[in-house]
């Protein structure tokens, strides 16, 4: 006798996939919206280049810290209250960075700024998580990949226009005003997707990270997604002295280098959302940590021959982004289904790790400071090891077995 089908998980009503991008932006397009900012800020508030350039690593932090608090907070008090708390918080530091009298207060406005926008980088992939299943997570997740890779793309040149036009303060007027009309949004439009727990206990915090670290899924795609997705940070901060002062890119001519890797990064993200349901995670995940090796290989031997050029350099950067958006959505969307009861706590610890593991291939790129480009493709390729090491720990799917050829 055959047994019934089993019926198919029914999902909370997910909010349009609009809202979700305009949430997730919300942690990380002001990282570098306010980048082309900093010289005009440095000279009004008097500050040396090291000092404004802790606005942005403080964001950073606040990004990695803030992340390990909403995931827990998220599966106690639900979704929908966490997640109108952070934006709000992010509007009015937005605000007090605008009117900021000195560098430190600005700095501390900062660091509040990302404590309120990372809840919606953390709440936007946990409220994707709990209104798909599987296949179509992965869809949305590469979706939102996308929105944030042109994000970073464009919000550069936003914040240019900005300063120029307006002056640097504006930039922090203007975020404040989209994120009211995000927050409006959100309040409108999204429905608590995940209920609220009254069992709640302070050790619960503990607990749900102990439970993920324990895990050695979580930990393998956690550790591969951290180095296949912000290995690339490397390059991003020794860019401009490879591009530009080693080869002798224009900043024009930088701009557009920089827009070809996000259509790299893109298109690995569409080549995700294709092979979504039909190859496995893990397959699309070790094919991506290879391409990865493959590209910083190459970067190695024009170094070690001597012939490094804009090409040489382009085209394997093209190809690491392109396989950074491939492993992306897979990696998320199995570090996130590894154990249901605490997928804010997993989305919140799986940021952390991978703004930390990005903060530390920053920091790697000045351990030559004289010649960054061999610490950078050192950091690299110890990044593509990773991932395949940590990908090919993954544990291969079971074979379902077919009860009904054996009734």
């Amino acid at each position: 006798m055959s047994e019934p089908d089993s019926p198919p998980p029914s999902f909370p009503h997910a909010p349009a996939l609009f809202i979700l991008v305009c949430i997730t932006l919300s942690g990380t397009f002001p990282l570098h919206v306010f980048i082309p900012a900093l010289p005009s800020a440095a000279s009004d508030l008097r500050a040396s280049t090291s000092g404004i350039g802790l606005t942005i690593t403080l964001y950073i932090v606040g990004l990695s810290i803030g992340q390990l608090i909403y995931g827990p907070l998220s599966d106690r008090y639900g979704r929908r209250p966490v997640l109108l708390s952070g934006l709000l918080l992010f509007a009015l530091a937005s605000v007090a960075a605008a009117f900021a009298p000195s560098l430190g207060a600005l700095e501390l406005a900062r660091v509040a700024q990302a404590l309120g926008g990372c809840s919606g980088l953390v709440l936007g992939r946990a409220i994707a998580r709990d209104t798909s299943g599987s296949t179509s997570l992965i869809r949305r997740l590469a979706t939102l990949s996308i929105a944030m890779a042109i994000a970073t793309a464009i919000a550069p040149i936003i914040g240019a226009q900005i300063v120029e036009h307006l002056g640097w303060r504006s930039i922090f007027v203007a975020l404040s005003i989209v994120n009211v009309l995000v927050l409006f949004a959100a309040w409108l439009m999204v429905a608590e997707t995940h209920p609220a727990s009254r069992d709640f206990k302070v050790g619960r915090y503990l607990k749900s990270y102990l439970t993920l670290l324990r895990s050695p899924t979580f930990i393998a795609h956690s550790l591969g997604g951290a180095s296949a997705t912000t290995g690339i940070y490397a390059f991003l901060s020794a860019s401009p002295f490879i591009l530009e002062s080693r080869l002798g890119l224009s900043a024009r001519a930088f701009g557009f280098a920089y827009c070809s890797l996000v259509v790299g990064l893109a298109s690995g993200q569409t080549t995700a959302k294709r092979l979504a349901g039909g190859v496995s995670a893990r397959t699309a995940l070790i094919v991506a940590s290879l391409i990865m090796v493959a590209a910083s290989m190459s970067l190695l031997v024009s170094y070690m021959c001597n012939s490094l050029s804009v090409a040489s350099v382009m085209a394997p950067m093209i190809v690491m982004f392109f396989a950074t958006g491939l492993a992306s959505p897979f990696a998320i969307s199995s570090a996130l289904d590894v154990d249901q009861s605490v997928v804010g706590a997993a989305a919140g610890l799986y940021g952390c790790l991978q703004m930390g593991y990005g903060s530390l291939c920053t920091a790697a790129v000045g351990l030559s400071p004289n010649d960054p480009t061999i610490s950078m493709i050192g950091a690299l390729l110890v990044s593509a090891a990773i991932a395949w090491l940590s990908f090919n720990a993954v544990p291969r799917p079971a074979v379902p077995v077919d009860r009904r050829s054996v009734a």
